[in-house]
């Protein structure tokens, strides 16, 4: 009796040391399984993605080259349409006034609107022969170089109408950025006055 039990617990340990030593091995296949390299990596950062936060509060801005074009042309406007004193008197002779005392001259005898009583009217003509042209009545824009609709108060022209490249609204700080006007967002931290309040 005693020799049956001895051989049962015998098997018994046989099967129990058998289970353990099969568990270990689907153990260790499982573990061979997982992909190590995997294991405590870290993914690699998008260069543009470092680029944009570099990017974050910086504004662009027109070139030099740029501005100046824009910056000529506006001086060569401003000063195609000055008119000097001595231009009031292109027809001031005495057999072409026909209409107005010894001391007082016809401008331009050629157009019946234009006369020293005439009212003065914005269409690039001196209606009333005093040598300005549209004094009074046309409107002041100014140059608008980064089309972000203010313009720089220091470059002023005078027109009966808007001008491509001009605006009406004036205070724009740096008129080489679109992002910085007095209508735009300050964005802190970045020591530039994007509002154009004087404050960074």
């Amino acid at each position: 009796m005693i020799g049956r039990k001895k051989l049962l617990l015998s098997v018994l340990g046989f099967i129990v040391l058998s289970s353990v030593a099969i568990a270990g091995v689907i153990a260790s296949q499982e573990f061979k399984k997982i992909d190590t390299t995997k294991v405590n990596s870290v993914k690699a950062i998008n260069p543009t993605a470092i680029k944009k936060v570099k990017d974050i509060g910086k504004v662009e801005m027109l070139s030099g080259s740029e501005y100046r074009k824009k910056l000529n042309a506006h001086n060569l406007k401003v000063k195609s349409k000055a008119v000097k004193t001595s231009a009031q008197a292109n027809t001031r002779l005495r057999t072409q006034n026909t209409e107005f005392d010894t001391t007082t001259y016809d401008c331009d005898d050629s157009k019946r609107a234009v006369n020293i009583g005439a009212q003065e009217i914005c269409d690039g003509i001196d209606n009333n022969c005093n040598g300005d042209i549209d004094e009074g009545v046309s409107v002041a824009y100014y140059l608008d170089a980064d089309s972000d609709l203010w313009g720089d108060a220091s470059k002023v022209y005078y027109a009966c109408s808007l001008p491509d490249g001009y605006s009406q609204r004036r205070g724009d700080c740096n008129d080489r950025s679109s992002a910085i006007n007095p209508s735009a967002q300050e964005i802190p931290g970045n020591n530039i006055d994007e509002n154009c309040d004087r404050v960074k």
